[in-house]
């Protein structure tokens, strides 16, 4: 991407962090919980006035901005919410964060027909969705083993001729910890791959962290790849 590049996160409101609240406390506290929900999220949103934001998706922004110095870049991208984006918009972007916190996000992958995509179940977990094939992949954790998946498109931006947009995605944090891992480490992959698909392409990519707090190993991984449609 050229230097007029902007990265854009993403935040978790208020509102979506608490308003499950209700579900899951014992059924003799649900009254309670429910009339108790806004001074909740009242409360939350006045902790931090800048909003607040996964862990996951701000490693993700430091590993890109991490990939695209180490990769000759002199200075440091400039980093936009997806509610201030402003003319920024017309900039080549690079979008962190899923459907639920990046407004963004969700823009662009209904402008561009992406065919792979976040989604939530009935028991409201995210996960990500193959829609040609109907394929899921969920998070899976246990004491010593994580399983987490994310997806990267890069495309022409249907915002402004001439640039190009990036969006870098997880089910939860680690998959889009992945996603960027994924897209730095393959840079220049990822600028072959655009020459050779001038529409664009979307991926879904794979984490897989094992071992304890103390010791353990991170992998990341292609799970699909195909042409924008």
């Amino acid at each position: 991407m050229g230097e007029d590049a902007c990265i854009v996160q993403g935040s978790l409101s208020a509102q979506m962090l608490s308003e499950d609240l209700p579900d899951r406390v014992p059924d003799d506290l649900k009254e309670q919980a429910t009339k108790l929900l806004p001074c909740v999220v009242k409360n939350l949103a006045e902790q931090e006035p800048t909003g607040l934001m996964g862990r996951g998706d701000h490693e993700a922004i430091v590993r890109v901005q991490a990939g695209l110095a180490k990769a000759g870049r002199r200075h440091m991208v400039t980093v936009r919410a997806d509610d201030k984006l402003g003319d920024r918009r017309d900039d080549n972007l690079i979008v962190v964060g899923g459907l639920d916190v990046n407004e963004v996000t969700k823009d662009l992958l209904k402008r561009l027909n992406c065919t792979v995509t976040i989604a939530r179940d009935e028991s409201d977990r995210n996960f990500v969705e193959d829609l040609i094939h109907k394929q899921r992949w969920v998070m899976t954790e246990d004491q010593n083993d994580i399983w987490d998946y994310g997806i990267i498109v890069r495309a022409p931006s249907p915002y402004k001729k001439g640039k190009h947009v990036i969006v870098l995605a997880g089910v939860y944090g680690y998959g889009c910890m992945a996603a960027a891992y994924v897209a730095v480490n393959a840079i220049k992959r990822v600028a072959d791959l655009s020459r050779e698909f001038p529409r664009g392409f979307e991926c879904i990519v794979s984490y897989h962290r094992t071992g304890t707090a103390a010791s353990s190993s991170e992998t990341s991984d292609i799970v699909l790849f195909r042409e924008l449609r």
